[in-house]
């Protein structure tokens, strides 16, 4: 039968901020009876509704399962501060919002790792479910009759699965449309094979469910199964190679050496939802959206979305425009937004815009399109967009010179971005925004001299153009601190030291004392951490518990992360992990140079990228070396060994 929303939890949600973010219920919310279905599977976002609701991922994958008879698809949510004290104090699980089930009471509970920073929050909803965090014990638990789902994540942090490979029982790699239902189905089926065993009187019980469904996805592409992998790593006595991986092994012959990516081939063909759940509050995201095309041709080297998401799968332009019409009629959204890495990069894009301007004019809807490449085009269709309101216009240098643009293939010149800036102020734009990183391979204090210098001649650009009717015009300079990713040709390089990101946000602060600039950075300790858990092995798990068991969680969100606490959980680790103090464990995982021959922890997971084309780009950045966009030609990154590019 449908849950309700009982007594307690009506009390409950009286004295919390934003009840409507945990009573369900929304506009095309999908009702089942949960009996009627095979499996049930909790989809869970591990940060708060707000931002989880705002993920189209959510809105694709729910939207599949539930179209499958056999499946029943909810969601489950990080609750607020205030919601968790409550439930805590009340002895409250975790429950979805679809019928207020208790997260243990599901089949299946599926976390989206869409960045690093959420990873305690994985363990936080864990906890609240009623289930022990650890993989090892859950099994224990199953085996002694307890129900236990099975917990299983992807995204792309599932990309390097090694840090959380100690609490989730399944990582999905690569595109989750066809996989995941596939995964819901097996699990279904060995549920229905231990029914069947039970009645002809074998012995079966949950951990045979479990055992059984593990087998049956085994040899599935995208999926990796931890426990049935052994890592081996060097002594603390070995030189260079001291602490890093020795080995990694299989356990079980009936899995790959390498777990190959699942990927989706044809998108145009894949469902893609047009009755999206419409939330009663304001999400960060509050608009309709259409992805229009998968993958990215364009090569930057720091960028793991570009790598991991190749090839480029486009949909057809009438699939768009439908998909689009028939999302704003079953949503009464008034804004529409194009998805996708690089929108202007659609091989159809003037037509398609064209086109979508028309239509969403004609129904009174905004029409975003982010991610523009700002050529006359693009600036005609802005124009034609935001009229008079003008907001402010985005560029991504990305660097301040062009030696170091080059070296991050970032493929644009100072004529461009000047050039861009130019029409922007002619145009009647009164607010450019700057995207750059610092600490990235290479870099020289010239680059950040070249990151005021641009600002400055921005300034000057607009003061010639409009001179003192230009007062109003403002530049806002935001600089992100480089992370490695894994899967990138620069996985194999060193993070700044905290101390280091400081003297470059001090410096920069100096420069860009300029009149009508504002300079903006993110925070040192957030980046620092996040490249541990980027990069690391399944040693760093024992971080992040213990993390997690000092507090802490929400760790992207300023008000909530606590650096200290984490100085502390380093230390607490680091004689266990073989070093000498929390600072040796750290510099271990951010700070060195990996060897181009080091076996990496994600090495495990084939993303369709050859080692040696990633190595190849990584030289070629070291000596200032650009690489074309692929589709002026094949790069031979290794994709078409798997899939066909469609460029």
């Amino acid at each position: 039968m449908q849950k309700m929303i009982d007594r307690e939890l009506d009390g409950i949600l009286k004295c919390v901020e934003k009840p409507a973010r945990y009573i369900g219920g929304e506009v095309n919310i999908v009702r089942k009876n949960p009996d009627s279905v095979d499996v049930r599977m909790g989809f869970a976002f591990p940060d708060t509704y707000e931002i989880g609701m705002s993920y189209m991922g959510m809105q694709i994958l729910y939207h599949i399962l539930n179209r499958n008879d056999r499946i029943y698809c909810e969601r489950l949510f990080a609750p607020a501060d205030d919601m968790e004290a409550i439930m805590r104090e009340k002895g409250r699980k975790l429950f979805t919002l679809e019928t207020f089930t208790p997260a243990d009471e599901l089949d299946i509970i599926g976390f989206t790792l869409q960045y690093e920073m959420s990873f305690t929050n994985v363990l936080n909803m864990l906890d609240l479910s009623g289930m022990p965090v650890r993989k090892e014990e859950r099994v224990k638990a199953a085996t002694e009759g307890r129900h236990m789902p099975v917990v299983i994540a992807g995204g792309p942090c599932a990309f390097n699965p090694e840090p959380l490979a100690d609490f989730v029982d399944v990582f999905l790699i690569g595109d989750g449309e066809e996989l995941l239902e596939k995964v819901c189905i097996a699990f279904a089926e060995a549920k229905a094979d231990a029914k069947a065993d039970a009645k002809a009187g074998a012995k079966a019980g949950g951990s045979d469910v479990r055992s059984a469904f593990l087998r049956r996805i085994a040899g599935l592409d995208g999926v990796y199964i931890p426990e049935f992998y052994e890592i081996e790593y060097y002594g603390r006595d070995c030189g260079n190679q001291s602490g890093t991986i020795k080995d990694i092994s299989r356990l079980v012959d009936f899995v790959p050496e390498t777990v190959t990516r699942a990927v989706v081939s044809d998108i145009d063909k894949v469902e893609f939802p047009t009755h999206n759940i419409v939330p009663f509050i304001d999400t960060v995201h509050d608009r309709s959206v259409v992805e229009t095309f998968r993958g990215c041709t364009r090569g930057c080297r720091f960028c793991q979305a570009g790598m991991i998401y190749r090839p480029v799968r486009e949909r057809k332009p009438e699939t768009i425009k439908r998909l689009a019409m028939e999302q704003l009629a079953n949503t009464g959204h008034e804004e529409l937004s194009l998805l996708s890495l690089s929108t202007s990069d659609y091989s159809q894009f003037e037509d398609l815009a064209t086109e979508l301007m028309g239509l969403c004019k004609a129904q009174n809807v905004a029409l975003s399109l982010p991610s523009l490449r700002l050529d006359s085009f693009s600036f005609r269709v802005l124009e034609e967009i935001q009229g008079y309101r003008k907001s402010g216009l985005t560029f991504a240098p990305e660097a301040g010179t062009q030696r170091l643009r080059d070296i991050i293939n970032k493929n644009i010149t100072e004529e461009d971005i000047y050039g861009a800036v130019r029409q922007a102020v002619e145009l009647g734009w009164e607010h450019i925004k700057l995207y750059f990183m610092i600490g990235l391979p290479g870099e020289r204090m010239e680059d950040l001299d070249g990151i005021a210098e641009i600002a400055k001649r921005i300034m000057d650009i607009n003061y010639e153009i409009r001179g003192r009717k230009g007062g109003r015009f403002r530049v806002t300079v935001s600089v992100s601190n480089f992370v490695p990713k894994a899967h990138t040709p620069f996985q194999w390089e060193a993070q700044d030291r905290p101390e280091d990101f400081v003297e470059k946000h001090n410096y920069l602060a100096s420069k860009l004392r300029i009149k009508g600039v504002t300079f903006n950075y993110h925070e040192t300790a957030t980046s620092n951490l996040e490249a541990v858990f980027a990069r690391g092995d399944r040693r760093t798990g024992r971080i992040l518990a213990e993390a997690w068991k000092q507090g802490c969680t929400f760790d992207a969100w300023t008000e909530h992360f606590k650096p200290e606490t984490w100085e502390k959980a380093f230390e607490r680790c680091a004689e266990e992990l073989g070093f000498t103090d929390g600072s040796e464990l750290e510099a271990f995982y951010n700070y060195r140079k990996r060897n181009e021959d080091e076996i990496l922890p994600w090495d495990v997971v084939n993303a369709f990228l050859d080692r040696e084309f990633l190595l190849s780009e990584k030289h070629r950045a070291e000596a200032a070396e650009t690489t074309p966009d692929c589709r002026l030609g094949c790069n031979l990154c290794g994709v078409n060994k798997y899939t066909e590019c469609f460029v």
